[in-house]
């Protein structure tokens, strides 16, 4: 009986080398896993940081206009003040001038009386240092004297007078004068002024009463062109 013995083959391997490879590729697995869990990791942290990132610029555009809002408001506020200040101001100067002026006419009928008295020298007193009031707050009295021609930007008129002699348009008395505060306009020069005599018809009737407003004049702003008479603001 012969026994044959087969060789072993050349191509096969060993156990322990079989088992190196399988864990290598194992190994390699394991890697390539890790790094896709990584890249994945990494992609949702860049889309967070890019969402906070947007967050973080809508609140900075945010709080920029509420900024803005803020010193819009805060501007709006202060002019208001202003305003306010300014009109409760005029409001005391009118009543200064007017108590002025009720002096003024006090003081006229005292120089007229045959009797002086210490009152004439009192009511200048008074006077005089309501003028200084005046200065102070930088008023000033309104140019207006006979033969001035009219502005109905700076003067009112009270009552017209036909003349011959005057051209039309032209102050023939000034009743009370007017007072302007940094060019502004606060109380106008009250005038009378004189307007074209007018010759009568037959037939016609009187001509207008000298109180009727001629044309060419307009007084008290009638034309809605005259001037602003609120106190410029100050800061």
């Amino acid at each position: 009986m012969t026994l044959t013995v087969n060789a072993p083959e050349e191509n096969s391997k060993p156990p322990e080398e079989s088992m190196e490879r399988t864990e290598v590729i194992i190994e390699d697995s394991k890697q390539e896993s890790t790094q896709e869990s990584f890249a994945r990791e990494i992609d949702s942290l860049k889309k967070e940081l890019d969402q906070e990132r947007q967050r973080s610029s809508d609140l900075a555009n945010r709080m920029r206009y509420l900024q803005a809002d803020l010193v819009n408001l805060q501007r709006q506020s202060d002019r208001r003040v202003s305003e306010v200040r300014n009109q409760v101001k005029l409001t005391w100067l009118l009543e200064i001038i007017t108590i002025k002026e009720d002096l003024d006419r006090a003081i006229a009928v005292a120089r007229e009386s045959d009797k002086k008295s210490g009152l004439l020298d009192g009511l200048l007193l008074v006077s005089s240092r309501i003028e200084n009031i005046l200065k102070l707050e930088d008023v000033k009295v309104i140019p207006a004297e006979l033969g001035d021609k009219f502005n109905p930007n700076r003067h009112e008129a009270l009552s017209f007078q036909e003349s011959e002699t005057e051209e039309h348009g032209t102050i023939l008395a000034v009743i009370s004068p007017g007072y302007s505060i940094e060019g502004k306009v606060i109380k106008p020069a009250m005038v009378e002024v004189a307007k074209h005599k007018e010759k009568k018809k037959n037939g016609d009737k009187d001509s207008r009463n000298s109180s009727e407003q001629p044309k060419g004049l307009e007084p008290e702003g009638a034309s809605g062109k005259k001037e602003d008479q609120s106190i410029a603001s100050t800061k």
